[in-house]
C-alpha cells in the first residue's frame, strides 16, 4: 500500500477467510508514518478483516476499527539449545498416538471440554477448524511430530499437539503448532505440557530449527508455553475495518 507521494505505507497479504477479504501480517513499512497508514488502510481496506501488529492497529482502532481478538506470537529454537530436549515418559494409561492416526472424532468431547464458552478460544466452529488442521488442509500439512494422547481406560482421546508444515522461515513463520489443549479434568492435569514437551523433542530430533505457536491474550497457557522456554516475538490484533 502506498501514499499519495508514491512512497511505502504498508504490507499485507491478501487472504480470504470464512468469505471475507483479510489482510494479513498487516505492518507498517519502515519509516512510514503510522498515522498516514491507518488513514489509507481504513479509506482502501474498509470492510476488510485484518491481522495487524499491535502498534498499527491502535492507530486503526482509533480511526474506528474493531477488535476481535489479540494474541502473542511464540518461538521454540530447536537446534539452538545448551543441552538435548530429553525424551518424555507418559502415564502408563496414556497411549501416544502419531496424530494422522486418530479420527478427530476421538478428539472432539476434548476439545469441548478445553473450551468451553467464555475461554478465549472458544468458537463454534472449533471442532471443524480442528478438522481441518488434522487433514492439512487449513494452515499446511500436519508434521510427524504431531502427537495424540489417549485414554486407552475410556477409549478417547485426551490430549492433542498439532504441528504444520507452514512456509516461511523462523520465527515469524515456518513450522508452527496450531493446536495445544487436553481434557481439563484433574486426572489429566499436566498432560497438555508433557505432550507439548514431546513434540519439541520430536521436532528437534527430525532436525527442525525451530516451531513457532499463537496465544490469545488472556489465555493462561501462555505461562505454560514461557515456562517450558518459549520466547515471546511479537503481538498482533485480529479486526474488522
Amino acid at each position: 500500500m502506498r501514499g499519495s507521494g508514491g512512497d511505502s505505507l504498508a504490507y499485507y497479504t491478501e487472504e480470504s477467510r470464512r468469505d471475507l477479504r483479510w489482510a494479513d501480517d498487516l505492518c507498517l513499512a519502515e519509516g512510514a508514518s503510522p498515522a498516514e497508514a491507518a488513514a489509507r488502510i481504513m479509506g482502501e481496506l474498509a470492510g476488510w478483516g485484518a491481522t495487524a501488529e499491535a502498534s498499527l492497529s491502535a492507530h486503526l482502532v482509533e480511526l474506528g476499527a474493531t477488535v476481535r481478538r489479540a494474541f502473542d506470537t511464540y518461538t521454540f529454537g530447536l537446534q539452538e539449545l545448551s543441552s538435548p530436549l530429553a525424551r518424555i515418559e507418559f502415564p502408563d494409561n496414556l497411549s501416544l498416538r502419531p496424530a494422522d492416526a486418530v479420527d478427530p472424532e476421538q478428539l472432539r468431547a476434548a476439545c469441548a471440554a478445553a473450551y468451553p464458552p467464555g475461554h478465549p478460544d472458544h468458537d463454534v466452529s472449533m471442532f471443524d477448524d480442528l478438522r481441518a488442521l488434522m487433514a492439512g488442509t487449513l494452515m499446511g500439512p500436519l508434521l510427524p511430530s504431531s502427537a495424540v494422547l489417549i485414554d486407552t481406560d475410556r477409549g478417547v482421546g485426551v490430549a492433542a499437539v498439532l504441528a504444520q508444515d507452514c512456509p516461511g522461515s523462523p520465527p515469524e513463520e515456518g513450522p508452527w503448532i496450531s493446536e495445544v489443549f487436553r481434557d481439563p479434568a484433574p486426572a489429566y492435569r499436566g498432560i497438555g505440557a508433557l505432550l507439548l514437551r514431546h513434540v519439541l523433542w520430536s521436532s528437534a530430533e527430525a532436525g527442525l530449527p525451530a516451531l513457532g505457536l499463537a496465544a490469545t491474550a488472556g489465555n493462561p497457557a501462555a505461562q505454560v508455553y514461557e515456562n517450558i522456554g518459549f520466547v515471546r516475538t511479537a503481538r498482533w490484533v485480529n479486526l474488522l475495518l
